[in-house]
């Protein structure tokens, strides 16, 4: 059985608040397909009955030591079906053949695949009525929505900034309108200067990074050095983001990945954009 979150909208499924959808208890070995749903379904409190997860599920800490099933774009179907799960968290599009695999293989599939934030909020809908825990997805559904709520109130009167946010520094890669990001940006009252490439992520060469001429340059951070050592040469004295000392880093996870951190992510944004509104991650 496969339910989805199709990139606009969502397809409601009929899984039970307590029952999976061939009437058993609500499932004990749930296998997770990308480390956004390890995040959400630890979360929910459903830890202890993840059996298995997608390489670089890192967070929190006791996703480390879960068996993992290999990677995102190649999960290892034999590895899952030896875990024997009574339930497969996954991700659409990349995942379509290994669910169908494993669909074939009569393993309740559950896919979510957020293209926004209030998407992310619906995906938490689906996995917490998925896992049984529909009161847990209530209450850290309203959690995150009061967050994007106080970051919208808090920005609705400043001047958006323009911003390009590097994913990646060689080659240089921003965030086009497809990827999720994009919304993250938009909500924390910036203007994405790559919005008008229709993907979700697309490389971008020094000329037209310099055209762009950004208000802000934010890094996703990967454990490296987080400004780019070009940002600072005299070619650049001129560009908006450098003259304003407009220059940020955040962490990887709270951008790339759609789950519940994706709310913290978009709070530091906001705080870099408008540290008028926001200090120290709290909201004025």
């Amino acid at each position: 059985m496969f339910f989805t979150i199709p990139h606009k909208g969502i397809e409601q499924s009929n899984i039970d608040i307590n029952k999976d959808s061939i009437g058993r208890e609500k499932p004990q070995r749930i296998v997770s397909l990308s480390p956004g749903n390890t995040e959400i379904l630890f979360a929910l409190s459903a830890g202890d009955r993840v059996v298995g997860v997608a390489s670089y599920s890192d967070y929190p800490e006791d996703a480390k030591n879960k068996p993992s099933i290999g990677g995102y774009h190649a999960p290892d179907v034999e590895k899952i079906l030896s875990l024997a799960p009574d339930l497969v968290i996954a991700m659409g599009e990349v995942q379509v053949k290994y669910i169908q695999s494993l669909k074939r293989a009569g393993i309740v599939v559950v896919s979510v695949e957020p293209k926004n934030m209030q998407e992310i909020l619906d995906a938490i809908d689906i996995i917490s009525a998925a896992i049984g825990e529909q009161e847990r997805g209530v209450a850290l559904r309203s959690e995150l929505e009061h967050k994007l709520s106080e970051v919208r109130r808090v920005t609705a009167n400043s001047t958006s900034k323009r911003v390009f946010l590097e994913v990646w520094d060689s080659p240089l890669l921003t965030v086009g309108n497809k990827s999720f990001i994009n919304d993250i940006i938009n909500q924390a009252g910036g203007i994405n200067v790559a919005a008008e490439r229709n993907v979700d992520y697309t490389p971008c060469d020094i000329e037209t990074l310099y055209s762009y001429d950004p208000d802000a340059y934010v890094v996703i951070s990967h454990s490296r050095n987080a400004s780019r050592a070009f940002i600072n040469k005299a070619d650049f004295a001129d560009m908006a983001a450098v003259k304003n000392q407009q220059i940020a880093a955040i962490n990887d996870d709270l951008l790339t990945r759609p789950g519940p951190r994706s709310f913290t992510g978009l709070v530091k944004l906001a705080e870099i954009l408008h540290p008028e509104a926001i200090k120290d991650g709290e909201i004025k």
